[in-house]
C-alpha cells in the first residue's frame, strides 16, 4: 500500500519551501526528524512508486501554481486557509482576494473535490477591555458564496487552542490576551455559519473538537482522509485513523515538515508551529 505525504502541518511548504521539496523529490527521499526527539531521523521515500498522494497545506499557493508540473506523477490534495484580514493576528498575510484568485486557479487545474477551504482558526482575544475576534460573519458569507461557485463543498474550521507558547509569545504585547470563548458562544457562531453555508451546499467540519459535534450541522473533520482519497483515486491508501492530537480524525500519513530546519515564515500569533 502506498503512502500519503503531508506537506505539511508543521510549516508552509508551498509558500516558503517548494524548491526544497522539489529538490528532495528529484533525490527520491527526504530525511525527517522526530519533532519530539530530533536525534531520531526517518528516511521517507518520495518515489512515485511509493507515494499515492501528496496533501498540501498552505496560506499562499503562488509559487506552487508556477511549478505544479513538477508534481505530475502524484495525486495532489490541497488545504487552503483563507481567513478575514487581521494584521494583528496574521501580519504579512496575502489579501483574501488574492487567495481566492489562487483558489480559482487550483480548481481549474485539479478539481474542487481535491480542495478543502480552511476558515481556521477562529480566534478570540482581549485588547484593553474589549473582546475581539478574527471571525466576521459577513466576510464568511462572502467567502462561502465564492467557494461554492467554484464547486468546493468542504469548509474546515477550529477554534484556536491556547498553547503555553502562545501566552509567552504575546507577553510583549501591551493589553493583549488570548481568550477561549464559552462552548455556548462557539455553538452559536457555528449555528449561524452552518445555516448560511447550507444554503450553498457547503458543509462545515470541526477539526479536533468533538464537543462541537453537538450541533447536528457540524461534521467531524478528517484533514487527512484515507476514505476520501481512496474514493478519488484507485491507488489504495490506509484508512486507519492515526490522530495527531486529541479528537483528531486524520488517517495514516507521513508529515515531512520540520519546525527547526524549515520553520514557517509567517508570524501568526496563534500558531503552534512558530518557534
Amino acid at each position: 500500500m502506498k503512502t500519503v505525504i503531508s506537506a505539511s502541518r508543521r510549516t508552509d511548504i508551498p509558500a516558503f519551501y517548494l524548491k526544497w521539496f522539489i529538490n528532495h523529490i528529484q533525490e527520491g527521499f527526504v530525511n525527517v526528524p522526530n519533532p519530539f526527539n530530533r536525534k531520531q531521523v526517518k528516511k521517507v521515500s518520495l518515489e512515485p512508486k511509493d507515494v499515492a498522494w501528496i496533501v498540501f497545506w498552505s496560506r499562499n499557493y503562488e509559487v506552487f501554481l508556477k511549478n505544479y508540473k513538477y508534481f505530475g506523477e502524484y495525486n495532489l490534495f490541497f488545504h487552503f486557509t483563507i481567513n478575514p484580514e487581521n494584521p494583528l493576528l496574521e501580519p504579512g498575510m496575502i489579501a483574501p482576494a488574492a487567495a481566492l484568485k489562487q483558489l480559482e486557479q487550483l480548481v481549474s487545474l485539479f478539481a474542487p473535490e481535491r480542495i478543502i477551504w480552511r476558515y481556521d482558526p477562529i480566534t478570540f482575544y482581549r485588547s484593553g477591555k474589549e473582546l475581539h475576534t478574527n471571525h466576521d460573519i459577513n466576510i464568511f458569507k462572502q467567502f462561502v458564496q465564492r467557494v461554492a461557485s467554484l464547486g468546493i463543498k468542504r469548509c474546515y474550521f477550529s477554534f484556536a487552542f491556547i498553547y503555553p507558547k502562545m501566552k509567552r509569545r504575546t507577553r510583549r504585547l501591551a493589553d493583549f490576551e488570548f481568550v477561549d470563548p464559552a462552548e455556548e458562544t462557539k455553538l452559536k457562531i457555528l449555528h449561524e455559519m452552518s445555516e448560511y453555508a447550507a444554503l450553498y451546499d457547503v458543509h462545515l467540519y470541526s477539526c479536533s473538537n468533538n464537543q462541537l459535534l453537538k450541533l447536528k450541522t457540524i461534521r467531524k473533520g478528517h484533514c487527512i482522509d484515507g476514505k476520501l482519497l481512496n474514493h478519488l483515486s484507485d491507488q489504495a491508501v490506509s484508512e486507519r485513523c492515526l490522530p495527531t492530537r486529541p479528537d483528531c480524525g486524520c488517517t495514516e500519513s507521513i508529515d515531512i515538515g520540520d519546525y527547526v530546519s524549515t520553520p514557517c515564515k509567517y508570524k501568526c500569533l496563534y500558531c503552534y508551529a512558530r518557534p
